[in-house]
């Protein structure tokens, strides 16, 4: 369900055309009942209104963060028959609470088709004459009263199988779209989607989420990484309880191929073989493997061997970096077949083996009719068989980059998500330190400096001129800094202004994006300048506002001491360690590479 009634329905745009769907991959029995609005990740709302460049009045007078809200459409293969069209904006995240029920389609139809009669009045509001204040008064009334009804919509039975998204996108490159899971500011979950151009369809199974991810009341985010302004339409965004869909019968087009080692990837048996690092490739192994690669077929290994012993071989003959969830071990390859689709996200039906055993072919066949599997006498041919025949894109020439990110990702979720702490240190957060120099970085740190008000040491608001002046303060040191991790790009997230008088660090400006608080970048960052600047101690004075409360908050969790205050100024000081400072990779400084 979504915010519709912002959108002006006469606006058009050229639209794709949806040809999968979802019940193909996945049968949905249940769904989380969802409210998706339209939410800024610089959020510090009314005051932002008033200096934020990006600022564009609603009907309502709150923030458009999309170019059009929800500009919703029929299609039969949606939720509820509806889905929607979207255009991120900077710095714009649809969000949704976490209700606290999971209702059957036909009860979930219901509570849609109710909220649809709901949107068509509030509709009414937002196009009517009535004055600015008055429009938002009524609207934020009745949501407040949706929200209540929603809490209250409780079922025993809450936890998901999966969280799915079906989605067309209209960008020319691919992107990661980030799924955030917070608790107010803290991060609790974090996972992202790998958007390609065109359709794309995920089911992300209940053991890549975590418990937080149906947590009532927390809330979910979802954006493009880096601030991108990415236009997509959406049939599927959703927790579901269902089953996946089982193929019987190979698909079109093989998306994984899973060798077997020994005398079909390598000309001898491993356990038998004394010297192992004279196994050789078969003939003609080395070029599938990379053709397969250039054409986007994903490659894994099952294998009847020791992960230790040969995976080092792998290793020195070139080819460990192309196979992904590889399953080498003592078990039945039908279950090895069954794990590597699973891990990949695809359908079993998409796998194809090479092995030279007929007996491990028929083994996995017997249980998966729907897997391809070709004896190594047909390697020669292999390439000019139909179900190889596939379109060479950019795309596709990195999809196992992009799946191998994803590894990394799968495991970090099937690690756990215990405590925050841990779970930020599986993100492996970096952050880069530069000198902004370029117009559009220094532009980016002039948006902080009007923008962010929770973590904003002074709250000044300059005008571009005055920050020109700032930027050229005598002896003073500007910075800004990036940061990603294993999910996507935040894109600049802060700028800070300091000067050094006698081994001290002394801080004039500093504001950092709310997207990364409560992750320690903080301590990483002053720890990093302290031991840049070879300084003592820092010195921070913020000035308090209404808004910065979370700054003060963070300040006084990682260790800063204050020193003393008069008005609204407080001074702290701080030096080296700072708490959980070594949970952010600084990766460069203003001064060179970070030894």
């Amino acid at each position: 369900m979504y915010q519709f009634y912002y959108a002006d329905r006469n606006q058009q745009y050229e639209s794709g055309a949806f040809t999968d769907d979802m019940n193909n991959y996945f049968k949905i029995t249940a769904v989380r009942p969802t409210m998706w609005e339209e939410h800024c990740l610089e959020c510090s709302a009314p005051l932002c209104y008033q200096n934020c460049l990006h600022y564009a009045a609603r009907s309502d007078g709150r923030c458009k963060r999309f170019e059009n809200s929800f500009l919703t459409f029929q299609n039969d293969k949606a939720c509820c028959g509806q889905g929607v069209h979207i255009k991120f904006r900077k710095w714009a995240n649809m969000m949704t609470i976490i209700f606290p029920a999971m209702l059957p389609l036909d009860k979930y139809q219901e509570l849609f088709e109710r909220n649809q009669k709901l949107g068509n009045r509030l509709k009414k509001i937002t196009d009517s004459k009535l004055p600015t204040n008055v429009r938002w008064q009524l609207i934020r009334a009745e949501e407040y009263l949706r929200r209540r009804k929603l809490r209250g919509m409780v079922t025993e039975d809450r936890a998901p199988s999966a969280f799915v998204f079906h989605g067309l996108s209209y960008h020319a490159e691919p992107y990661n779209l980030i799924i955030e899971i917070y608790d107010d500011h803290t991060p609790l979950y974090k996972t992202s989607l790998p958007i390609v151009p065109g359709e794309n369809i995920f089911v992300l199974k209940q053991e890549q989420l975590s418990a937080e991810c149906w947590t009532a009341n927390n809330l979910v985010k979802v954006y493009p990484e880096n601030d991108l302004e990415a236009e997509l339409d959406i049939l599927w965004c959703d927790f579901v309880q269902g089953e996946p869909v089982m193929s019987e019968k190979p698909a079109a087009q093989i998306k994984c191929v899973v060798w077997d080692l020994d005398n079909t990837l390598w000309n001898g048996t491993l356990i038998e073989t004394e010297e192992p690092e004279k196994l050789q490739l078969n003939k003609g192994v080395l070029e599938i493997v990379r053709e397969l690669d250039l054409r986007g077929i994903i490659q894994s290994v099952a294998s009847k061997n020791d992960m230790d012993a040969a995976w080092p071989v792998l290793e020195k003959l070139g080819l460990a970096e192309y196979f992904l969830y590889p399953q080498i071990h003592w078990n039945a390859k039908s279950g090895s077949m069954e794990q590597i689709a699973k891990s990949l996200n695809i359908g079993i039906d998409t796998l194809a083996l090479i092995d030279d055993s007929s007996f491990e072919r028929e083994q996995v066949r017997s249980v998966w009719p729907q897997v391809r599997v070709y004896d190594i006498a047909e390697l020669p041919d292999l390439l000019n068989k139909a179900e190889f025949a596939v379109t060479i894109t950019e795309e596709s020439k990195n999809r196992r980059v992009m799946y191998r990110a994803e590894e990394k990702r799968n495991q970090l979720m099937a690690d756990g998500n215990e405590d925050t702490i841990a779970f930020l240190k599986k993100c492996n957060l970096q952050i880069e330190v530069f000198i902004p120099k370029s117009d559009s970085e220094i532009l980016r740190c002039y948006e902080l400096i009007v923008r962010t008000n929770q973590l904003n040491m002074s709250g000044k608001k300059y005008s571009q001129e005055e920050f020109k002046d700032v930027l050229n303060r005598a002896e003073h040191r500007n910075f800004a800094f990036s940061c990603k991790d294993d999910f996507g790009e935040y894109g600049i997230v802060g700028f800070g202004q300091y000067r050094i008088e006698q081994e001290e660090l002394i801080f004039t400006e500093f504001a950092m994006s709310c997207r990364v608080a409560g992750k320690y970048v903080e301590s990483a960052l002053f720890t990093y300048l302290l031991e840049r600047g070879r300084c003592k101690e820092g010195v921070f004075e913020v000035q308090k506002t209404k808004k910065n409360v979370l700054l003060r908050r963070t300040l006084d969790d990682i260790g800063f001491v204050e020193k003393g205050s008069e008005g609204n100024r407080v001074c702290y000081a701080f030096a080296a360690p700072l708490k959980y400072d070594d949970l952010v990779l600084c990766r460069k400084s203003v001064y060179g590479e970070l030894k």
